[in-house]
């Protein structure tokens, strides 16, 4: 018999079941957590999630995030995925994962034990000038450039070019865990707590991350998909530094999701 496939409206529904049982989490045990990305544009330009996106994205300042990892629960339906605790898994970030489902993946590898997810992301401190602050941002984005073709599977690229970018897929099955240990080092060197500057290092708006402390001072409740969550006091002064002006829809040509997996109930 063959696996039901998961369709985009349900998969919202699991991902947001996985991000309540997460904020319930951090919020019994004084886990600090905030909306990001176009989690957080979703929230304050559309009350949920971005109409034609389907993922949800929290950061958490290190401490917290670490503190998350050591101690959610090893047991129950949702489980913690990153490269800690599976080898094969291609990133510095960790997933919350609904173990009831399975995602395979069209264009990159597929990860052992990846279901419906919300991704979880930390919050550095990245130095106590803006422009210390960018150039962190820039060595760690490199870092994370050249550990990420292991996503790739063998020989997907053809030609003069593809045996080149075949070369990159295997050098950085060898090399990704060095590039990983280095965005840490990076991280470690700085405090969030401390730093003027903080963001997600290696995050996909590159400078644009590089935020002061102050936006992460504090939290405020919004609403997305009629449930509460933690945004950032700052939210305006972030979303403008990663959007401009984040309140303008985006060209219709440009309405259209990232992902490229598809999702399956396991029974």
């Amino acid at each position: 018999m063959a696996r039901r496939e998961i369709e985009t409206e349900e998969l919202k529904k699991l991902e947001l079941d996985v991000l309540i049982a997460f904020r319930d989490y951090c919020e019994e045990n004084g886990i600090r957590y905030f909306f990001t990305g176009g989690t957080l544009l979703g929230a304050v330009r559309h009350g949920g999630f971005i109409p034609w996106d389907d993922d949800i994205d929290v950061v958490m300042p290190r401490k917290d995030y670490e503190r998350f990892l050591a101690e959610y629960p090893k047991d129950g339906r949702y489980k913690v995925i990153n490269r800690k605790f599976n080898k094969d898994f291609y990133a510095p970030y960790s997933k919350l994962v609904d173990t009831k489902t399975e995602i395979i993946e069209q264009k990159i590898r597929s990860i052992k034990g990846m279901g419906a997810f919300i991704d979880i992301f930390p919050l550095d401190g990245l130095g106590d000038s803006e422009e210390v602050a960018k150039a962190n941002v820039r060595k760690s984005r490199k870092f994370f450039h050249y550990a990420s073709f292991c996503r790739y599977p063998y020989f997907y690229f053809k030609g003069f070019k593809g045996f080149f970018k075949n070369f990159l897929i295997m050098y950085s099955f060898i090399t990704k865990n060095l590039y990983f240990k280095a965005i840490d080092n990076l991280g470690a060197k700085h405090s969030f707590e401390e730093d003027l500057y903080v963001g997600c290092s290696f995050g996909y708006n590159k400078e644009r991350e590089v935020l002061e402390r102050s936006v992460f001072e504090g939290a405020v409740d919004m609403k997305f998909e009629g449930e509460t969550f933690k945004v950032p006091v700052g939210y305006k002064a972030y979303l403008t530094s990663f959007y401009d002006d984040y309140m303008q829809l985006p060209p219709e040509e440009k309405r259209v999701t990232h992902h490229s997996f598809k999702a399956y109930w396991k029974e």
